[in-house]
């Protein structure tokens, strides 16, 4: 089994849809780094660590707002789509791998602890008292997400359908947002959470891709499995896609300080 499989215990092997991930998972918007700068993260100078970096979502745009970043993640086909991210846009960054839970990095020597998408595969108890130890006095935890709407409109619709037909666990309702979740309870304090909904654009070759790139598809189904579902998304696309059209988004972020 591969190892982000027996460490993480998911049942996800990201490897497998790192290329689909890097090539068509859309970034976040340049409002989402507007707002994280005008709330003092994001920052030149700012030493960032990006936990379950993947292809670098956070981790790339930071670098090029001049942060110095460390992105970690267990996964070697993600991180190295993310070091081919950073040779693209000519930033440097440092990449590990490596658990969350334990990093093995120095005491009090980030300023920002970012997450994006991976917070729920961590074990809470392990890694909460790992970012309180690696935060410096006065750093911050950033937990994000970029959500698409399964219920927005018809192509969303009948997506989520063949989703929950190829794979039934992703039949289950997402977790409700807890802008204060249990897990913060004596350790950190929210500091402040935003939320707001976005458009992106996608054609139907990228939508193809982007859902390849989930964790119901690429990440969780055999091979030929994934393929088969990518035949069925391409026909109903066909039937029922115009060329270019609107997913809508939730952007979701909380910053949290140790208490």
């Amino acid at each position: 089994m591969h190892a982000w499989l027996e460490s993480s215990g998911t049942g996800l092997n990201w490897d497998a849809a790192s290329q689909d991930y890097a090539r068509y998972r859309p970034g976040y918007p340049k409002s989402f780094f507007r707002l994280l700068r005008c709330l003092g993260l994001g920052l030149a100078g700012q030493r960032i660590l990006d936990l379950g970096t993947g292809t670098g979502a956070l981790a790339v745009p930071f670098a090029q707002q001049g942060a110095r970043v460390t992105g970690l993640d267990l996964s070697q086909g993600q991180l190295a789509a993310a070091r081919q991210a950073a040779r693209r846009h000519g930033v440097r960054l440092t990449f590990r791998t490596g658990p969350a839970e334990a990093t093995g990095l120095r005491a009090h020597s980030f300023d920002v602890i970012s997450a994006s998408m991976c917070w729920a595969y961590f074990d809470p108890k392990r890694v909460v008292p790992e970012v309180v130890r690696l935060l410096v006095p006065g750093g911050h935890l950033l937990i994000a997400s970029l959500l698409w709407d399964a219920e927005a409109g018809e192509i969303e619709r009948r997506t989520q359908a063949l989703l929950s037909a190829f794979n039934p666990k992703a039949r289950r309702r997402r977790p409700a947002f807890e802008p204060a979740p249990r897990w913060a309870a004596g350790r950190f304090r929210l500091r402040t959470f935003h939320r707001f909904r976005t458009t992106l654009w996608f054609r139907p070759e990228s939508w193809r891709g982007r859902i390849r790139a989930s964790k119901w598809i690429g990440a969780a189904l055999p091979a030929a499995r994934a393929q088969a579902f990518d035949r069925e998304l391409a026909a109903l696309l066909a039937r029922t896609a115009p060329p270019k059209f609107p997913i809508q988004h939730e952007v979701r972020l909380q910053i949290f300080a140790p208490v």
